[in-house]
């Protein structure tokens, strides 16, 4: 059988302490990218589906009127 993948979401906590610029957090995640741990997909996964699905497969509507509401519909019209 193929491996599972777990569906990863990105977080951060872009005000705590040890963050000096928050500029600097998805430049720190691309990392995972660069050092070849992860592909493109897998980071798209890990950034922006995964964390959509978490509020989406609650409340299908969460993101309608935000700035990524377009982004979301057209993913998840992907998603069957």
């Amino acid at each position: 059988p193929a491996p599972r993948r777990h569906r990863a979401v990105f977080s951060s906590d872009i005000g705590h302490w040890d963050v000096p610029d928050m500029r600097e957090v998805l430049e720190e995640a691309w990392e995972l990218v660069e050092q070849g741990r992860i592909d493109e997909d897998d980071f798209r996964r890990f950034v922006f589906e995964h964390p959509a699905g978490v509020y989406t497969d609650v409340n299908p509507d969460f993101f309608e009127g935000t700035v990524v509401d377009g982004a979301v519909g057209t993913w998840r019209a992907t998603q069957t």
